[in-house]
């Protein structure tokens, strides 16, 4: 859900009762950049301050099932366009007109957030701007999150008479901790950057200028690791967080895999040799 924030929208309506001609915007997309081994994805429709609309949502579900498939991919940044992150979901799309169409709507936006979550690639979010609502869920799918100093984190959904959606009630919790995450989702109040660095919402805060350097920097440290052994901590730390049995029945079931790999033999010279490793994920 969004939080309402003004847009291009809004002024191109007002250059239209004024007799002004506004021009179309362009339709929302996904826009991915490759630097180096990273894919930066950015959420691009900025008339809307780069709302999760249906198109927008199901683009950014397509190329993150793609990413995965690049071998030259071994990081990712999640951003939007233009200073802003994202406006949430399309509160212009709401209520659906039947039950069964919220309900389509909500798998959809499930199947979006399981497939972030599920990302074994690192990914770190890169953050200008409006976080609103769904779009939290995403930041909070992400390992690394980087703010820029005016970044602003928006629940409102008690605001707006509705429960917390992008998988909140769980993510925020896990990233924030049980106590925190209830304040915020019911208090409903803005978050700035320095606060969400505060509750563990956020990782790092720079300079605005700096948010996608910053992330960029992080995640091609990130790329320089083992990817096997970074999917297996992601793997991990989504399926055996539940007891210290768990942990350990998870590392006696992966350990023995990855002293086996190319990947551990490079890692133990590159240590004994004083070097950086050089990884093939093998």
């Amino acid at each position: 859900m969004p939080h309402p924030l003004p847009s291009a929208r809004t002024a191109a309506g007002a250059a239209d009762r004024a007799g002004g001609t506004v021009a179309a915007p362009p339709a929302p997309r996904v826009r991915v950049e490759h630097e180096g081994p990273v894919a930066v994805v950015v959420l691009e429709d900025p008339a809307r301050r780069n709302v999760l609309g249906a198109a927008l949502r199901e683009q950014l579900h397509e190329t993150l099932g793609r990413l995965p498939e690049d071998p030259g991919v071994r990081a990712v940044v999640l951003t939007g366009a233009d200073g802003c992150f994202s406006a949430g979901g399309d509160l212009a799309a709401m209520p659906p007109a039947a039950p069964a169409e919220g309900r389509a709507r909500m798998e959809r936006v499930g199947a979006l957030v399981r497939r972030l979550a599920a990302l074994d690639l690192p990914v770190v979010a890169a953050v200008q701007g409006p976080a609103a609502g769904v779009a939290v869920g995403l930041v909070c799918c992400c390992d690394v999150v980087v703010a820029g100093a005016g970044a602003r984190f928006l629940l409102p959904f008690t605001r707006l008479g509705l429960v917390p959606d992008g998988g909140l009630l769980h993510l925020l919790a896990r990233r924030v901790g049980p106590g925190r995450a209830r304040a915020l989702l019911l208090g409903a109040e803005p978050v700035g950057a320095e606060a969400a660095l505060a509750a563990g919402l956020a990782d790092h805060v720079v300079a605005d200028r700096d948010v996608r350097a910053e992330a960029l920097a992080r995640a091609q440290a990130l790329a320089a690791r083992a990817p096997l052994a970074v999917a297996a901590v992601k793997q991990g730390l989504r399926t055996a967080g539940g007891s210290l049995e768990d942990a350990l029945a998870f590392e006696a079931g992966h350990q023995p895999g990855l002293f086996t790999t190319t990947d551990f033999l490079e890692g133990k010279q590159a240590f004994a040799e004083r070097r950086a490793p050089a990884f093939s994920g093998r």
